[in-house]
């Protein structure tokens, strides 16, 4: 008679993930894990002052189609001065929605910029039932065509935090270099899905057995990394917490090595994720050096970009 083989309880929980994780491949691309999205209103903009205007910006099945297959929601924060400077446009990270991610950067309005933070589809009240990698990339040219029309003249910064930094590379990437931002922001940035999952797989040593997997549960073909060539090389800063578990810094820093234009790399160290503009320790420095590089881009003089963030 065969011994029947017994299983801890700790090899059971791990069969089951592994189980389970083999059903969500079957799940579109793992949608539900990179983009946890929330249609609820966590702070109303009726408690805010001054209250957001409300934009609706359209998405069309190409940037030159009059075809619509969705819209997208966004919170407009005009400049709180009389002369504005330029317009900061945010590309968030993948948890909840705007009504929470627009306080990373309201406080731009009080130096004179005008300050839009939008949802990818399948988020607070834009269209459709979810996001997918595509869909969000569609979302951020359909931003910038709708942003030229309405800001003409204006200096463009594009931020892209955590999943946005991703998000926003790719658009760039393909986007009409008649629409390029004139600055752009990177905090706590990757470049490829696959290595996000397995940079957060990594920090916990029962996730190991789970980390080939995130080649197979999430695919690239719309990451930055897809076509990294593409990049166009605009000015930029990147922003990474030395102490980042979920994005290793590794991520910012090689993504900063690799980037073709003028480039400014701040690790904060000890931060965490997204850290940059949350964590008091950070947010006068980084707001600094914000400015200060913003300050050349206006003055049209990138020959000292590089330096604008040393004191």
């Amino acid at each position: 008679m065969k011994k029947r083989l017994r299983y801890s309880p700790w090899y059971r929980r791990i069969i089951l993930v592994l189980s389970t994780l083999g059903s969500a491949l079957s799940f579109t691309s793992c949608n539900h894990l990179l983009y946890p999205a929330s249609r609820e209103t966590f702070v109303s903009k009726k408690f805010l002052t001054p209250p957001p205007l409300d934009l609706t910006i359209p998405v069309y099945i190409t940037p030159n189609s009059e075809q619509q297959i969705g819209f997208l929601h966004a919170w407009h924060f005009p400049a709180q001065s009389k002369m504005t400077k330029g317009l900061v446009v945010h590309f968030h990270g993948n948890g909840e929605n705007l009504t929470t991610h627009f306080n990373f950067f309201r406080w731009v309005t009080t130096f004179g910029f005008d300050y839009i933070i939008f949802d990818y589809r399948g988020y607070g009240k834009s269209s459709d039932q979810y996001a997918t990698q595509e869909k969000t990339v569609k979302d951020g040219l359909a931003v910038f065509s709708y942003i030229h029309k309405s800001f003409k003249s204006q200096k463009i910064i594009a931020i892209g935090q955590s999943l946005g930094s991703n998000v926003l590379m790719r658009v760039l990437q393909d986007l009409d270099s008649k629409l390029y931002p004139d600055l752009v922001i990177l905090d706590s940035s990757f470049t490829s899905y696959q290595a996000a999952a397995r940079s957060a797989l990594s920090q916990q040593w029962f996730l190991y057995p789970l980390m080939p997997f995130s080649y197979l549960a999430i695919n690239d073909t719309f990451s930055a990394e897809a076509q990294y060539e593409k990049t166009p090389a605009l000015p930029v800063i990147f922003f990474h917490g030395t102490a980042d578990t979920l994005i290793k810094k590794e991520n910012g820093i090689n993504n900063f090595n690799r980037w073709p234009g003028k480039k400014v790399l701040v690790l904060n160290e000890g931060g965490r994720h997204i850290s940059a503009f949350a964590d008091p320790q950070f947010l006068d420095s980084n707001k600094e050096i914000f400015l200060s590089c913003f300050s050349l881009i206006e003055k049209g003089d990138l020959s000292n970009f590089e330096n604008c963030a040393k004191k």
